[in-house]
């Protein structure tokens, strides 16, 4: 009878995990179709915008016009800065895009060497139910019970020890961005007060790296979002999360052409730690949901052993 209830709570356990990766994997889906949709807007739009950059720079009537009366460089640079603008957007979504992919073969994966586990359960049942029908009702019941619960809670922990290892990397990210642009920040006041072209150089270099890590944190915070989603039934996490599937926008939306001005590095500062600490609020709360759980499972199990050591 014990090695029948190992085998089932590993099976059952199994399957809540196939439920689980099908969820998550319907999920990725329906976002890659999201992004193939928001990825084919900014392509048109960032040609849009290179077109009117390229309109300008040739000589025309109009051109040379506005080169006389000083407008066309006015032009020419908000058409330029509209361009890295919607470049910036274009890129952070196609590597987003790239990384969602990854997943969803990497969950596809999972759930083909799961294997066909109905077909395993259906086995194990019959073997149990002709066995039990020499054995005590009632002892059955109470290790059907205790089988279910631990079960349950065994999937529990694995989703918030997933969900805790996603908040982890994005976290990391999350540093990196703030200590780039404060470091630019830095560079910046000392470019203010005449530090020169090294001053300048090492500031926009800073920028530089900030804006590399925004489409990675950006994939994180979505992967986040989705671990959250699936223990959202079984964990209470209070902070609002779905705006963090936008966060990258801000950064994208101009804020990096005009990121020479000061009060723009520190708006971008003061929206990672703002992200930040939303993200190590839902952290505490997942730690203390993990630690409650796990002694759950402890309890269970020992009620499972001392009721079989007994029978």
């Amino acid at each position: 009878m014990r090695e029948l209830n190992e085998k089932l709570l590993k099976i059952k356990s199994a399957m809540r995990e196939k439920e689980r990766l099908l969820r998550m994997l319907d999920n990725a889906e329906e976002q890659k179709r999201v992004l193939e949709r928001k990825k084919a807007q900014l392509y048109e739009k960032l040609k849009k915008e290179e077109l009117d950059v390229e309109k300008l720079e040739k000589i025309s009537i109009t051109n040379f016009i506005n080169t006389i009366t000083g407008r066309k460089l006015e032009k020419l640079e908000k058409e330029k800065k509209e361009a890295v603008a919607a470049k910036l957007k274009f890129d952070a979504v196609n590597e987003e895009l790239k990384n969602l992919i990854n997943d969803i073969e990497r969950i596809e994966g999972n759930i083909r060497r799961l294997g066909n586990l109905e077909s395993e359960y259906r086995t194990i049942i019959n073997k149990k139910e002709k066995l039990l029908i020499s054995t005590d009702a009632e002892i059955e019941n109470r290790l059907d019970r205790i089988i279910e619960e631990e079960s349950f809670f065994i999937d529990k922990k694995k989703e918030i020890e997933e969900a805790i290892a996603a908040g982890r990397k994005l976290l990391i990210s999350l540093r990196q961005i703030s200590k780039s642009l404060q470091s630019a920040s830095n560079w910046g006041t000392w470019d203010i007060i005449g530090g020169g072209m090294i001053a300048t150089m090492a500031k926009h270099s800073r920028i530089d790296q900030a804006k590399a890590e925004i489409s990675r944190t950006q994939s994180l915070l979505s992967r986040f979002h989705r671990e959250l989603e699936d223990v959202g039934g079984k964990v209470e996490v209070n902070i609002e999360i779905g705006s963090f599937l936008t966060f990258a926008d801000f950064f994208f939306d101009g804020i990096f052409a005009d990121l020479t001005v000061q009060s723009k590095i520190r708006d971008a500062e003061d929206r990672i730690m703002n992200t930040t600490n939303k993200v190590n609020g839902i952290m505490r709360r997942l730690e203390v949901e993990l630690d409650e759980t796990i002694r759950t499972i402890e309890n269970l199990n020992n009620e499972r052993l001392n009721i079989i050591e007994q029978a």
